[in-house]
């Protein structure tokens, strides 16, 4: 929780998810001064408000996030963002430098994947009760995006993208005026292969937009299609056995977690159009 432009730490009921974003609002706003592990707590003073009720429980406050703090900083180390030593003559601990990686990450617009609390969090303020299977996927991409873990954390976001697929596909399907459209939809929901499924929705998405219908999304064609096209594609190269290992790159992993939020709300704004608009 954010009061005042600080965040809320309870040091009775310590939660490293907090810990995290106070140390990543701390990275960013104190970038050019914070080379060194904060073993006090003190510098931490203009971006936490202590739960407790005088100086006693602020500086309990202080020394129990002083702690986590550390070992938030070699999860940070892990996840990439992080690195020990400052400059050529201070190479090691307590000394510490963003990496360049690190420094994307933290300049990066929400949503934000390695703030998974509050990536969730924002993903449900922009999409109404979102799918509990969408989110168990999503959330496991998340994890495993922060371990290190980034052919597994791409085929996880690679199913929760196809489930906000077939979802579509339902609504649209309830949605179809012509009844040879619905018949020709139908077969090729039955079948497994998703490429006519995907050939056949953007068809009939261009055709809806084409005809200017009010309160259908003016950038489903791009966010729908093409967005699940490109992660179905990394998912199916990934999830099926090959010569060579699968490999993925940090940044590609990171930027597709970015962008499924907005894909998943435009889904779901296409998906609350058909339910009242028969095309």
């Amino acid at each position: 929780m954010v009061t005042s432009g600080k965040i809320s730490f309870n040091p009775t009921n310590p939660d490293l998810e907090t810990v995290r974003q106070i140390v990543f609002e701390r990275l960013r706003r104190d970038e050019r001064d914070w080379h060194q592990l904060d073993r006090t707590g003190e510098g931490f003073a203009p971006y936490v408000e202590y739960a407790g009720q005088n100086q006693m429980d602020w500086q309990n406050g202080r020394n129990r996030l002083a702690f986590l703090a550390e070992e938030m900083f070699w999860q940070l180390v892990v996840e990439g963002i992080l690195t020990p030593g400052w400059n050529s003559d201070n190479l090691n601990l307590p000394w510490f430098h963003i990496t360049q990686f690190g420094r994307e990450v933290l300049a990066s617009t929400e949503p934000q994947p390695y703030d998974p609390t509050a990536y969730l969090k924002r993903l449900q303020e922009r999409v109404a009760n979102p799918d509990p299977t969408v989110m168990a996927y999503l959330a496991e991409g998340l994890e495993t995006l922060r371990k290190g873990n980034l052919v597994a954390s791409t085929v996880m976001l690679g199913i929760a993208a196809e489930r906000v697929f077939l979802l579509l596909c339902e609504s649209l399907e309830a949605a179809l005026a012509n009844a040879g459209e619905k018949a020709t939809f139908a077969k090729l929901l039955a079948r497994f292969s998703m490429k006519p499924k995907l050939d056949w929705v953007h068809n009939k998405i261009q055709q809806v937009q084409k005809q200017s219908s009010a309160g259908f999304p003016d950038n489903a064609t791009i966010m729908i299609v093409a967005i699940y096209d490109l992660m179905r594609s990394q998912r199916n190269e990934l999830g099926h056995p090959r010569e060579l290992p699968p490999r993925v790159k940090r940044e590609d992993a990171f930027v597709n977690l970015q962008i499924f939020p907005r894909y998943y709300e435009t889904a779901e704004e296409t998906r609350k159009f058909l339910l009242s608009n028969p095309v």
